[in-house]
């Protein structure tokens, strides 16, 4: 119909039409959510506060607040926002001629943007592949496709030569971001004769290295053989996915590099290996206007014949004291592609939500190569699922931070996650984030200072030599003790059938970072039991019985308890 109108006269019939929405719209709130992946424009860092100083990023021109307490997640580690500094301005090499990217996920609070959680990158979404064309093993340098000249950006030498020259920007040397397909850490031998990385690891067919293969069992290794407690080399002809950043010479520095190999261990035996290649953590709300995301993960192993265990990693606030609290156990897939294990939680509240998710096989740890733990791989998280609407026309709810225990408790004392610094002049708690990007701060506890930190984040040599680098998360070595939390128990139910009683009891925690148990005392003793988290600090959890209770007890893990109440 319109085509046949006059152009001026079709804009007058617009503005008629959608009068009834105009009048309608209503006035801006506060506060409210905003999730920005852009360009960074500048940086700046507070004179005061410290090593956990905050400061401000401009994001595409947008400026926004990084609260004291912050700590930044990079492709490989996890650092304070003083860490991104040197002598006053952003360690960001090649800043202006390359793309630095940040992701930020923030509240709008009184007219100002504050940060929750942030992530940097230079150029987010660069993923190359390509061939290995050339490796000298003089200075651990490789081309790719003839063209591209590359290397492991590995300040402790792990999977190769050592490279310091931008260490922020380094590979995992915990959980390695060098490896297989299959998640068989790799490496770039340092010489032709590297016991460490050695091409007899390699097996070939004729003069042709073999991209498929299993190690054998460990019993039946023989000396010049292959063995799974040594890296296998990376060598020209390997196809790789390979991520890093530009440097000032040309040189990409890799942090991450996926070797196409399907490198599998002997069914049930140790050393076994295992990466993740996605991790999402979803943020509960039980608003119905809104959507929450699932909670899931993907991971590869060399060993499909071993059930592997799915862990969140909780933080004392105080004390930094790391536990796991179990997610899911999931048998890999036998059939292609061998070795691909996938966790969903479906509808399960698997909240709180963590920095870190951790993967193990249920067969346990072993020694692994140059200072590994092998069998285990943690993850941090960079997709934390929030909340969306599904009734449109709805107030954004601004995004819930509060309900993250590292963000609002804090994570213990600060440990620099950069492998080369040394440790913090004064010990220090990484506490809540301040200014608090919401509308009020929830509460905190109240920790005891830390009597000393642990060893520095740089790497140290053991006495074999072998580097040995830390945790980039806060370690258990403070002296410091946690304020034991308050518990309440809010409900008590049983039920009888046919001689055997189910006790249901609620309760919960004013600290977030705490997990309740639950014993049974009576006839039939029950010693104490998990319990489950049904939303931020609430738990629950029935247990059965023959004959009924005399009392129900409640503990946590933060020493809270015990309280006891009568059936």
């Amino acid at each position: 119909m319109f085509s046949s109108l006059g152009a001026l006269f079709q804009r007058a019939l617009a503005l008629v039409t959608l009068a009834g929405v105009v009048y309608s719209q209503a006035a801006t709130y506060d506060p409210y959510p905003f999730s920005f992946l852009g360009t960074i424009d500048d940086m700046t860092l507070n004179a005061t506060g410290g090593p956990l100083a905050g400061g401000t990023l401009t994001v595409n021109g947008f400026v926004i607040t990084i609260p004291k307490n912050s700590l930044v997640t990079l492709p490989s580690i996890t650092v304070a926002w003083s860490e991104m500094f040197v002598d006053g301005k952003p360690n960001l090499p090649l800043l202006g001629t390359v793309s630095w990217e940040a992701t930020v996920f923030g509240n709008v609070v009184q007219g100002q943007r504050i940060a929750g959680l942030v992530f940097i990158f230079q150029e987010t979404t660069q993923l190359l592949q390509g061939f290995i064309t050339s490796i000298d093993y003089t200075t651990g340098h490789f081309i790719v496709d003839n063209s591209q000249e590359c290397v492991l950006n590995d300040p402790l030498g792990r999977y190769g030569l050592p490279y310091t020259t931008n260490p922020l920007w380094t590979v995992d040397a915990d959980d390695p971001s060098v490896h297989s397909s299959t998640g068989y850490p790799l490496c770039i031998p340092r010489n032709s004769t590297d016991a460490e990385c050695p091409l007899t690891n390699r097996p070939k067919d004729g003069d042709v290295f073999l991209t498929s293969f299993t190690m054998p069992d460990p019993a039946l290794v023989v000396p010049g053989g292959l063995d799974p407690s040594i890296m296998v080399p990376l060598v020209v002809g390997d196809y790789i996915t390979y991520s890093g950043i530009k440097a000032e010479d040309g040189i990409l520095e890799i942090y991450s590099l996926e070797g196409n190999l399907g490198i599998y261990t002997a069914p049930g035996t140790k050393p076994a290996y295992l990466t993740c290649v996605a991790a999402q953590y979803g943020i509960i709300d039980p608003n119905p206007t809104l959507e929450t995301a699932e909670t899931r993960a993907t991971a590869f192993v060399t060993d499909p014949s071993t059930t592997v265990q799915w862990y969140a990693i909780d933080i004392d606030p105080c004390t930094g004291v790391e536990s796991e609290r179990d997610l899911l156990l999931i048998e890999p897939d036998g059939t292609a592609p061998i070795g691909q294990t996938v966790f969903r939680l479906g509808k399960i509240n698997a909240s709180p939500a963590t920095r870190e998710v951790g993967f193990r096989y249920s067969s346990g740890t072993a020694p692994g190569p140059r200072g590994l733990v092998a069998g285990q791989f943690n993850q941090p998280i960079f997709d934390f699922g929030f909340p969306e609407l599904i009734s449109f026309g709805s107030n954004e709810i601004p995004l819930e931070f509060e309900t993250i225990p590292f963000l609002a408790m804090g994570s213990g004392p600060l440990e620099y996650g950069n492998y080369l610094a040394d440790p913090p002049p004064t010990p220090t708690l990484v506490g809540q984030l301040s200014p608090w990007p919401g509308n009020s701060a929830p509460g905190t506890l109240a920790c005891a200072p830390p009597a000393s930190t642990s060893a520095s984040a740089s790497g140290t040599a053991s006495a074999s030599g072998t580097p040995s680098a830390p945790s980039t998360s806060a370690s258990a070595t403070s002296t410091s003790t946690p304020v034991p939390d308050l518990i309440t128990i809010l409900t008590v139910t049983t039920r009888n059938q046919k001689g055997e009683t189910t006790t249901t009891v609620e309760a919960e925690t004013n600290n977030l970072a705490s997990q309740l148990f639950l014993a049974i005392l009576g006839v039939d003793n029950v010693d104490p039991q998990p319990m489950t988290m049904t939303s931020p600090s609430l738990f629950s959890l029935s247990v059965v019985t023959k004959g009924k209770p005399d009392f129900v007890v409640v503990t946590s893990s933060l020493n809270g308890g015990p309280i006891e109440e009568a059936v």
